[in-house]
């Protein structure tokens, strides 16, 4: 059976390499198809205004620092002339406020300075699992943002990946979860191998279905490739087939096929089994060698005298 899917990933098999902030791109260790394995370098960076960040850092520190040292040294001066009855008790609280606010503002100096070490440290990338490479968008000595829209490297998990179809609700019958089938896409010479592996119970008055395969194999196919597949529709041998024409299904849970019983025409729910485009299975309710209805049959209802000629 023939149809058109997309290549898509499950939660978490997928992912973008951007540089944490603003950099020039100094490697890029990995290039279309390659493997990867988690915890390995793909790229490495240089920060050029990182200099410059860190000279403002370390000054603002020092800043900071020396207006803790003068307000320690305000409000010693003014502890020692209360004791002496030379200074108010509000001039003591404006130096303890000038303390503290000295103090918040070199804790916060002292994190900017970190975080600005740290950054400045920050010079790869490494993978966050073991993947193959689907896209390489920059070179070296390219300037790159901390953007998802600026993207680097594209990896997938490719034991995560899945290709997906849509097909008519009819013909989710004509195979079965496990069923072998062949994906190709575009610009390929071989076919990937794949299992259906999941076909879900399509809603009440759905026309189609979505279906699940897995690829047996790990595939360098990145997500939104358009593949055709070729499912392996189920086959049976010496089985009852009826023409898909005699087979009414004005209730699909109860499909009817017309018995010619003598001069009369009975109504007989069956049980069907696989479908194709002009034969249906019978697993149950039928018997070999009755004589069934394939022209006009619709109109007939149970009882209603028919003659039957040979051919």
């Amino acid at each position: 059976m023939s149809a058109t899917g997309v290549v898509t990933t499950l939660p978490g098999a997928s992912a973008t390499i951007i540089a944490p902030q603003p950099a020039k791109i100094t490697e890029v260790t990995k290039n279309v198809g390659d493997t990867v394995t988690a915890g390995e370098i793909l790229v490495r960076f240089e920060y050029p205004n990182m200099k410059a960040q860190t000279l403002v850092s370390e000054t603002t520190v020092k800043s900071a620092e020396l207006r803790v040292q003068q307000a320690r040294a305000a409000q010693g001066r003014i502890k020692m002339l209360l004791d002496k009855g030379a200074a108010s008790r509000s001039e003591l609280d404006v130096v303890d406020r000038e303390l503290a606010d000295a103090e918040e503002e070199l804790v916060a100096a002292r994190t900017a300075f970190s975080a600005t070490q740290t950054q400045g440290q920050n010079t790869v990338v490494r993978a966050p699992f073991d993947g193959t490479v689907t896209e390489r968008l920059h070179n070296p000595g390219d300037a790159v943002r901390p953007d998802e829209s600026d993207a680097i490297l594209r990896l997938i998990d490719p034991k995560q990946v899945q290709v997906t179809v849509t097909v008519p609700v009819d013909a989710t019958t004509r195979f079965t979860v496990g069923a072998s089938a062949r994906a190709m896409g575009q610009d390929r010479s071989t076919a990937e191998l794949l299992r259906v592996f999941s076909r879900p119970a399509p809603e009440t008055g759905a026309k189609t279905v979505d279906v699940t395969l897995a690829f047996d194999s790990p595939t360098a196919l990145p997500p939104g490739t358009q593949v055709g597949v070729e499912i392996d529709a189920e086959q049976r041998s010496n089985v009852p087939l009826v023409p898909a024409i005699a087979v009414l299904k004005d209730d699909p849970k109860t499909p009817i096929v017309v018995v010619a019983t003598g001069n009369t025409a009975q109504r007989r729910p069956v049980v069907i089994g696989l479908v194709d485009a002009e034969n249906i299975e019978i697993l149950s309710g039928l018997k070999a060698g009755e004589l069934i209805i394939t022209q006009g049959h619709s109109a007939l209802r149970d009882g209603t005298a028919i003659s039957v000629s040979q051919p």
